[in-house]
């Protein structure tokens, strides 16, 4: 089967195409034939030595495909069931909370998804709705389940609280755009390309600015002076200081991700004195994924496809995210 590998850290030319054996499924495992593999930001980091893991290593944390076969101990699928891969392996005891701080990830953890055949715990497969193509649900759980985890669960949005979502032509910016519309909060957000701000007032941000422009200014004053309750921020150092104008006295700031750089220097007074909450956000929790195709199920959030690119083309894939130049989710299709 054809598969990307890395040996070594660096660039997008460590990314190798690889001929290896197909898999067998151990114990507790499943085999599934992949059609298609998303591509996410954390890919990036494990590339780049960012996340630590064990080299050679097959990146990718998520995917949909057909089961191919099925491991000892294994209930509840069968072969020939079309599926999806979601990224997260939670510690099996109750021990560790919250889960999703203990969690590990397939293309970190162990190998992944850029690949023909991925063998995976059951505990990362799901049935294929109904209501998905294998095209959607490729890349739908990492950043969708994130999002409600930032907008929801930490965020505490409540229906007319108003909330800027800070990075928000990728992923985990739409979903959270789509999830926050859903819970009744009015959404705004910007971006210096036109065509996405179009395109993001229609996954449904009400108010869309310019980011060549003062938009901390127009927000403020499309909010009263007084600012939005939360910012979902998913950047990093190069946002943090607008981030923090955008609220209002005792906002909630939820972030994950540093995309651009994680050293920010903070002025702790403007913290306390504003009462500003700062939300650390991480993966998330199993029951937060079932919570986000509840709301996919209910047609209050869809996924949003950018591009799809050959296996072969992995490298190009990264860098149109790395560039930003995507609007969505990037995915690869396998070729079998």
């Amino acid at each position: 089967m054809k598969v990307i590998s890395m040996d070594t850290t660096g660039g997008p030319e460590v990314l190798a195409i690889r001929e290896i054996p197909v898999p067998s499924p151990a114990p507790g495992e499943i085999l599934v034939k992949l059609r298609f593999a998303a591509v996410n930001h954390l890919d990036i980091w494990v590339r780049i030595g960012n996340v630590p893991v064990k080299l050679p290593l097959i990146p990718g944390s998520e995917g949909s495909g057909v089961i191919e076969a099925v491991g000892a101990g294994v209930s509840g699928f069968s072969p020939g069931s079309k599926v999806v891969l979601t990224p997260w392996i939670y510690p099996g005891d109750h021990a560790h909370q919250p889960l999703n701080t203990y969690t590990a990830a397939l293309g970190v953890a162990r190998d992944g998804c850029y690949a023909q055949y991925v063998s995976v715990p059951a505990s990362c497969v799901r049935l294929l709705p109904g209501y998905l193509s294998l095209e959607q649900s490729a890349g739908f759980t990492l950043v969708g389940a994130t999002a409600y985890h930032m907008t929801i669960s930490r965020g505490g949005l409540r229906p007319g609280e108003k909330v800027f979502v800070m990075g928000a032509t990728g992923g985990v910016g739409i979903a959270a755009i789509q999830i926050a519309r859903a819970s009744g909060a009015i959404v705004f957000a910007a971006t210096r390309d036109a065509e996405k701000r179009k395109r993001l007032k229609e996954v449904g941000a009400q108010e869309v600015f310019d980011t060549a422009g003062d938009y901390p200014a127009l927000v403020r004053e499309a909010t009263g002076g007084m600012g939005v309750d939360l910012v979902v921020e998913t950047v990093g150092k190069a946002t943090w200081d607008k981030s923090l104008s955008l609220l209002r006295p005792g906002g909630r700031l939820a972030f994950c991700g540093t995309t651009s750089g994680s050293e920010y220097t903070i002025n702790l007074q403007r913290i306390y004195r504003n009462e500003i909450s700062l939300l650390g956000c991480y993966a998330a929790t199993p029951a937060e994924v079932g919570l986000l195709y509840d709301l996919a199920e209910g047609g209050l959030v869809s996924p949003v496809i950018d591009s799809i690119l050959p296996l072969e083309m992995a490298g190009d894939a990264q860098k149109r995210m790395e560039r930003s130049e995507h609007f969505g989710k990037i995915l690869m299709k396998m070729e079998n």
